[in-house]
């Protein structure tokens, strides 16, 4: 048998210590701590979105940003994305049809350029001639929609265990030798 014993007078004493600072001290060490924790959870959701959808990450940090707002007290990471067409993940046409990295290959598929300069990956609707459809990827921020619990759970990660610790390095840098 394990005992656990805690001592709740240090969460006490921090916490009267952090009230007695100047408010300006508070609010810039907040923000400072929020831009930094709202950017490893960027990072991080990058990475868990990346292995979920199975493209690169650069790919998805392309579509995603961090914002703060003025005063610091809120913070949110932004992916915005619609489905990525096949072209963009390296579609390279074959005599049977078209092989994209990391998706697979595509029987029957192939790959035109439209009037816009628009090229893309396309699949008969068919045996006549038209219509065709142009065919899709993966769409990183539907992943967040559709799975949030895996996304909250990252977050949730993220501020446990960096949101204290980086305010109060925040604090100290900000308080004076």
């Amino acid at each position: 048998m394990v005992d656990v014993h805690v001592d709740a007078s240090d969460f006490t004493d921090l916490s009267r210590a952090i009230a007695r600072l100047p408010e300006e001290i508070r609010v810039k060490a907040a923000s400072r701590a929020m831009r930094r924790v709202a950017d490893m959870a960027r990072s991080r959701i990058v990475k868990r979105s990346a292995e979920r959808v199975d493209i690169p990450q650069a790919r998805v940090r392309a579509l995603t940003t961090a914002h703060m707002n003025a005063g610091g007290r809120t913070a949110e990471v932004v992916m915005r994305s619609g489905w990525i067409p096949l072209f963009k993940l390296g579609a390279t046409q074959t005599a049977k049809g078209v092989r994209v990295k990391m998706r697979g290959s595509f029987r029957s598929a192939f790959i035109a350029k439209m009037g816009s300069g628009h090229a893309g990956v396309f699949r008969r609707e068919g045996k006549d001639r038209l219509p065709i459809r142009e065919l899709f990827g993966p769409n990183p921020a539907h992943d967040i929609t559709n799975n949030d619990q895996v996304y909250v759970q990252v977050l949730a990660e993220v501020i446990e265990s960096h949101l204290l610790p980086r305010y109060l390095h925040e604090v100290d840098r900000l308080l004076p030798r």
